[in-house]
Parts: C-alpha cells; structure tokens; sequence
C-alpha cells in the first residue's frame, strides 16, 4: 500500500485474525508465507515477543523454568498494544531472543495495517486477546511431526541438550497444549491439517481471508488480496 491507502485504511478497523497451534505445528511458516503474500497489508504481533524474564518465570519439580504456561507472558501489556495497533497507533515490542539473557535488547516498531496477525500459543486462552479476534485459525499437525520439528529445532538451531527438549516436551508443552490450546480447537474458524505440503493452506487462508474480511479492508488494501 502507498501511504494514501494506508491513510484511507486508517479509516476503518482492522480485520484481526489469529493464529495458534501446537510447538512445531508450523505457525511461523504460515506466519511468513502470509506476510509474504500480503505485504505492508498485514502487521504481525507475536505473543513469543511478552515473554517474562527468567527469574519470573514458574520452576517445575525439577528446576527447569516453564516457559510454556499463560503466565509465563505479560498478557496485560500484548493486549494493550493490539489495542493501540487496531486503533492504527504505532507500538514498540522487544523482541524475545529465546532464552539468549546476555543478548543486547532489541525492539522494533511495529506499525498497523488493515489485516492484524496475532500468533502464539495462548491467544485464545487469554480472553481479553481473544474477544479482540474476528477470525480464528488453529494450525493442526500429528503429534510425532511436532515433536520431531520441534526437537531438531530446540537441537540444532537453539542448542538446547536434548534431554532437556525432551523434558520440556513431555512436562511443559504437551499438557500446556491440552490444558491451554487444543480446547479452543473447536471453536475455530478454520483448522489447517499442516502434514504435508503447505501451498494450498496458505491460499486457503488468503480464500477465508477475502470472504470474511469486511468489504472497507478489502477496499482498504486494493489488489493484494485477489
């Protein structure tokens, strides 16, 4: 969009989708394929981005932190900032750097646009976040696939010792994902089966996204959407 759209956008209320699935379900995929496909017509708010310190985080029985609760995030300060992204004011989110605390901070600005992404884990089981979406995806996947993504990559891309990424996936992810995730499963919009290859996923999204946003987005944003 040129900044006379986007001046026209500002004129209506966003089109607020979100996101969630399983570690490993393929959120961030579908996150970037939708950015690419969409633009400057999407801003994307991760709930990763609210995680609490370490010393605030909850240690299980065997002192490792939970990272994978509700309370592991500032839950109050992401609604804030969706807040002022669907009223089309700008917001600054410090980036979470996964567990990497001597990491210099870094924080971006994260301006608003038509259609707002909000991902993450628990974006339906806060409600105050959840009242905010008008449109629901849950990206499903067999639970031996997110186990095998989300151990190569806690492995090999993060360095976590892999008995510590097995630990976290039997104690925190799975029973945080039956507890906090898969109950809202149901009440979906759409759920995507990511078992496979994705391309037809991601235009199916683009199709939901062009019948159920309000006519004002649409018109807001142009061609992009087609």
């Amino acid at each position: 969009m040129d900044q006379g759209e986007l001046e026209k956008a500002r004129s209506i209320e966003p089109f607020v989708l979100g996101l969630t699935g399983l570690s490993g379900a393929g959120k961030t995929f579908f996150v970037d394929a939708l950015k690419f496909r969409l633009g400057n017509a999407v801003t994307v708010v991760g709930f990763d981005d609210y995680y609490k310190p370490l010393e605030m985080q909850h240690v299980d029985a065997f002192g490792e932190a939970n990272y994978d609760l509700p309370s592991a995030l500032f839950s109050d300060r992401f609604h804030e900032d969706l807040m002022s992204l669907i009223a089309y004011k700008p917001v600054m989110i410090k980036k979470y750097q996964f567990e990497n605390y001597d990491a210099p901070d870094r924080t971006e600005i994260v301006s608003p646009a038509p259609i707002l992404l909000v991902e993450g884990l628990f974006v339906m089981d806060y409600v105050a976040v959840d009242s905010l979406l008008d449109y629901r995806i849950f990206i499903d996947c067999d639970l031996e696939l997110c186990f095998q993504r989300r151990k190569d990559r806690d492995v090999r891309e993060r360095g976590i010792p892999l008995q510590r990424s097995l630990h976290q996936w039997e104690y925190h992810v799975m029973p945080s994902f039956n507890n906090h995730i898969l109950p809202h499963k149901n009440r979906c919009d759409l759920v995507i089966e990511n078992n496979g290859p994705a391309d037809e996923n991601v235009n199916a999204i683009i199709e939901h996204i062009r019948s159920h946003a309000h006519p004002s987005v649409l018109a807001a944003i142009g061609g992009v959407i087609s």
